[in-house]
């Protein structure tokens, strides 16, 4: 192996050609420059749009080094746009014929979970399954590991980077990439790099020629679309633009913000009004209105809060609902402009075009043509056109864009100082108001007065139940309730915030921001009192999906705190509907624990920055019963946390107080179930759930044979009734020239023996048989008077007057 490596430095004609593969943010591009010794790659924050190679002469070695796109790290191949998808295929042809090595590139500073596995082998089938033959896993921020070594690393970060290691044939390396005056290693990567070639007998990853043919096809096509849509919106604004000198200019405009969360909407904002005045960093939870002079122009902008990407309408609070529906009326008499916010960096889904839909239903279904799209992050474009990510990312995003009437517009907000971006986007505002008669959305009146109704319902209950929580606790008043050593687990679906509620308690970095999923401990010393925090992997909202192994880990978290926790924190985010799915199952999961269990259970509600300036109690009662029955369920026991303000020890020592004054309540009780029965139940809950889907599954498949039978039934008696029509209209055309031809020969028999018995003289009878001259007039008029009376005949035998002998 050592020859064939020394034989591969020593033949000047080779070289080792190198892809860099991996997520966003992990280091590639530093560690190219690293690799090169110099500056080759724009790194940093600078963001790597397209597969870009460098050569250059490393330790004696010739290098072609290519540079890819990053995805997101914990995201799956679905969510990334196409344009990124093309560029990690096109890598392997910027180093022809083929690489020799994929350096799979893997930062060491953050966890490696397993959705990071998952998102990384699901790139790496772009590439297909022979990738791994040549695949290295390249470790960076070394430094960060200080004394330990990236194998004591491995071993102790989890099964996912195991797994890894373990598909690379345990090929890995680490680099520093703030210690480029080591040179040792780079000599040492590439002496690995060399060894993996000559275990591939000197071979490189291949290249399908179809495949990129396919590639170029594909990018002369959507060139072509792209210019075509390019060309089509030009002539458009043109017309416009023409419209609009003749017309009164617009003495201001009125625009609404609308989008999913994290697209760039308040930036977007601040980026048309030429300064800060929308908060970025906090989450924006009601809709704010701003007003400024752009351009010699008076603009009011709305913004709103956004949707989770590619969620149903059905996921939305109801205060989000709300506040979209209102938002028309914040910038009265009504907007000119619905601005519809789309993040280029990534993928544009069905899903997300349905979730647009939906939630743009809320405001009216007059809203698209006034809507226009606004691409947010263009610099992640790169030298692509907008044109060309429309083209390139599909039909979801294509019919978007139609949907609005082909207008669209990309700004990069990280560039304020191109002013010219803006004043372009103000004219096409401008233009599509005079395409519109200078004319704006009419709000709903009545939509309006509902919301203020049902506003003035939810405060007046939540002023109810705050009371009722202030009277539950008055009871506790002026004892002296502490106790030294509490026990708490964690409990709720995934994705709730279990994580950072248990590091907001300890106030420390307790749990990591990865997806759990074994039951972890951890405690610490919180207001003078021992704390035990057990952190437990989250159930699916589908328990469909649920496992045996995964519920019964759940219920293991309740045995990590002997004899029993304390509390049961039931967390649950108040950024998201809570639905009877949600209920139903929280209610399937905490049943396996008897009754007995809600006795010792609060609810934990989490990302309170969400709200705003909405209380627990108001969301309580504006969510609705699902929420609510949970909420009487835990005796009206409940806490908010927010947990982006960990300095806020006020909201944890008041969650403590309350604990201790659920146990006063309970008599210094611990909830301890047994356990043995708690996994009978979890068995048992499992079973009945699969007895149910079977029922459902069995019940949907009655309901499909039934429709398929019906469809087949309809399908056999239209084609049945078409063949009798068809087999009706020939028996009744035969009949009716059978008819004809009767008719016929009778009338010609007739006409014969009227002209026998006309006595005519032999010589008229001749003359008459030849011209008809003499007697025509009167032969003609006696004609006529059988045809008549035949067809009178006819019309009542139901013959056609086509029919008739004329």
């Amino acid at each position: 192996m050592a020859t064939a490596a020394s034989l591969l430095r020593n033949d000047e004609s080779k070289e080792l050609r190198i892809v860099l593969l991996g997520g966003r943010w992990g280091g590639k591009s530093s560690a190219g420059n690293t690799i090169l010794g110099e500056e080759r790659f724009e790194s940093g924050r600078q963001r790597t749009a397209k597969s870009d190679n460098r050569h250059a002469t490393v330790a004696g070695r010739k290098l072609i080094l290519v540079d890819t796109p990053g995805w997101k790290g914990h995201l799956s191949l679905r969510e990334t746009t196409e344009a990124d998808r093309r560029e990690i295929k096109r890598s392997v042809c910027k180093c022809p014929p083929g690489p020799h090595a994929f350096l799979l590139v893997v930062p060491v500073d953050s966890a490696f979970t397993e959705e990071h596995r998952r998102s990384l082998v699901d790139h790496l089938t772009l590439l297909g399954d022979k990738v791994w033959r040549y695949s290295m896993v390249l470790f960076t921020c070394g430094d960060w590991l200080r004394e330990k070594s990236i194998e004591e690393h491995i071993e102790t970060e989890g099964d996912a980077l195991q797994w890894l290691t373990d598909k690379c044939r345990n090929r890995f390396h680490i680099l520093n990439n703030k210690n480029r005056e080591d040179p040792t290693q780079v000599s040492q990567l590439l002496d690995k790099i060399e060894e993996m070639v000559a275990e591939n007998n000197g071979g490189h990853f291949e290249v399908d020629e179809s495949t990129r043919q396919m590639m170029l096809t594909k990018k002369t096509e959507v060139e072509a679309k792209a210019t075509e849509r390019k060309m089509q919106t030009d002539k458009r604004r043109e017309e416009l633009s023409r419209l609009l000198q003749g017309a009164k200019q617009p003495t201001e405009l009125r625009v609404v913000l609308l989008g999913s969360r994290n697209a760039g909407k308040s930036a977007t904002g601040n980026t048309i009004l030429g300064s800060e005045e929308f908060d970025i960093k906090k989450g924006t939870s009601k809709s704010v209105v701003k007003r400024a002079s752009v351009e010699g122009t008076p603009i009011t902008i709305v913004d709103t809060p956004g949707w989770w990407q590619g969620f149903s309408v059905r996921d939305t609070t109801k205060q989000g609902k709300q506040e979209l529906t209102r938002s028309a009326s914040l910038c009265p008499p009504g907007p000119h402009v619905f601005l519809l916010v789309i993040d280029t960096d990534v993928a544009f889904t069905e899903r997300q075009r349905e979730a647009v839909e939906e939630h743009l239903q809320l405001i009216s279904g007059r809203v698209w043509n006034r809507t226009m799209i606004l691409f947010s992050r263009a610099d992640w474009l790169g030298a692509k056109s907008i044109e060309q990510h429309i083209e390139e990312e599909g039909k979801a995003l294509q019919w978007l864009v139609e949907k609005c009437g082909n207008w669209y517009h990309a700004l990069d907000n990280k560039n304020k100082d191109n002013k010219a971006q803006v004043a372009e986007l103000l004219q096409k505002m401008k233009e599509m108001v005079a395409g519109n008669g200078g004319s704006f959305h009419e709000v709903d009146g009545r939509a309006l007065q509902s919301i203020e109704e049902d506003r003035k319902a939810v405060e007046e209950r939540a002023k109810w139940r705050m009371t009722k929580a202030k009277e539950q606790r008055k009871r506790f008043q002026g004892t002296n309730i502490h106790l030294p050593e509490m026990k708490v687990v964690l409990m709720g679906q995934k994705s709730s915030g279990k994580n950072g509620a248990g590091t907001t308690i300890l106030d420390r970095n307790a749990f990591p921001s990865c997806e759990t999923a074994c039951c972890e401990i951890e405690e610490g010393v919180v207001f003078g009192r021992r704390l035990t925090v057990v952190n437990t992997p989250g159930w699916w909202d589908n328990l469909a999906r649920c496992t045996l192994e995964r519920d019964k880990e759940i219920m293991r978290g309740l045995s990590l705190c002997l004899p029993g926790p304390h509390a049961v924190l039931l967390v649950i985010p108040v950024d998201m509907a809570y639905t009877e799915r949600h209920k139903r199952a929280l209610q399937d999961h905490l049943c396996c624990l008897g009754e007995d269990v809600w006795r010792h259970t609060i609810m934990l509600f989490t990302f309170g920055d969400r709200l705003g300036e909405t209380s627990v109690e108001q969301h309580i009662e504006r969510e609705g019963w699902p929420l609510q029955w949970v909420v009487e369920k835990c005796g009206n026991r409940y806490q908010l946390f927010n947990n982006k303000n960990r300095g806020d020890g006020a909201q944890v020592a008041e969650l403590l107080e309350k604990m201790e004054e659920m146990v006063a309540g309970n008599d210094g009780e611990q909830f301890s179930p047994d356990m043995s029965q708690v996994y009978r139940e979890v068995e048992n809950m499992l079973k009945r759930k699969v007895a149910e889907e079977m029922k459902v599954c069995y019940v949907e498949e009655m309901n499909w044979r039934e429709k398929e039978l019906k469809e087949q039934f309809e399908e056999k008696w239209r084609r049945r009734e078409k063949e009798l029509k068809e087999q009706f209209e020939e028996e009744w055309r035969r009949r009716g020239n059978e008819l004809f031809e009767e008719f016929g020969e009778s009338l010609m028999a007739t006409l014969e023996k009227d002209t026998e018995k006309s006595k005519l003289p032999a010589k008229l009878k001749t003359k008459h048989a030849i011209t008809l001259n003499s007697e025509e007039r009167k032969i003609l008029m006696e004609q006529r008077k059988n045809e008549e009376s035949s067809s009178e005949d006819l019309h009542l035998h139901g013959l056609p007057v086509a029919h008739q002998l004329c």
